[in-house]
């Protein structure tokens, strides 16, 4: 019990920690972008952003499951369309979907193995590099904006963390999975800054469904679709007006 409450707080200060250095560098980060390609991507008309982000996340199909804090990290992108509509496309290359359930079993080739975990906790932890779209209308005073994206993601990498009385047992997953996921995201957010002072900050609650099976069905039967809601900070560069 003790332990349990150590690890859940050494993660809760690990994420404070994330978005405290996260929100103290970004400018710099972001500017690097730039100097490297020139003033152009530091615009109101487009410019270009570090976003990092907290998705709670959910399979469906899976008995006894609890969803758990995932994070995501990447580069935004933000085009003005017109007065009040943005595309946004984004890219991110830490895009982790963590699930916990309390009774699972271990499907290896090694059947000695697998005898000693069965129905037992589980951890899967999935990293994908996710790629939404977003179309978003911001309203006239510029403070609040709604948006809808089309995502596609790339599985990287999967793993099951199974846990017995004996100790836990680390196990490679990756060809249990499919290898492309696919859904809509829907957002609410809320831009903190002055125009033309170079300083925003875009705070956003996001839905996201998707369409396609997290595993193959040989390894978890039925529909087994992620979804999560998730806050994201987002902070694009955008030079100050003259």
């Amino acid at each position: 019990m003790g332990f349990n409450y150590i690890k859940k707080m050494r993660k809760v200060v690990l994420h404070l920690a994330l978005i405290i250095c996260f929100t103290s560098t970004v400018n710099a980060q972001a500017a690097l972008f730039a100097l490297v390609f020139g003033d152009k991507v530091a615009t109101e008309n487009f410019n270009i952003g570090l976003e990092i982000g907290f998705p709670y996340n959910s399979i469906s199909s899976i008995d006894d499951s609890s969803p758990k804090l995932g994070l995501n990290f990447g580069i935004s992108g933000n085009i003005k369309l017109s007065e009040n509509w943005i595309m946004s496309p984004n890219i991110y290359f830490l895009s982790r979907r963590n699930l916990k359930t309390d009774s699972f079993s271990l499907t290896s080739n090694n059947s000695t193995l697998n005898d000693q975990f069965i129905n037992v906790p589980t951890e899967f932890s999935l990293n994908y590099i996710d790629v939404p779209i977003f179309f978003n209308y911001i309203f006239t005073e510029k403070s609040i904006k709604l948006g809808l994206a089309p995502q596609i993601s790339f599985r990287t990498d999967a793993n099951g963390l199974f846990s017995n009385e004996d100790g836990e047992f680390d196990f490679n997953i990756k060809n249990q999975t499919e290898e492309i996921d696919y859904g809509f995201l829907a957002q609410l957010g809320y831009i903190l800054g002055k125009d033309g002072q170079g300083k925003e900050i875009h705070l956003q609650l996001r839905y996201y469904q998707g369409l396609a099976n997290v595993f193959k069905t040989n390894y978890i039967n039925g529909s087994n679709k992620v979804s999560f809601l998730s806050l994201h900070i987002s902070v694009p560069f955008i030079k100050s007006a003259e």
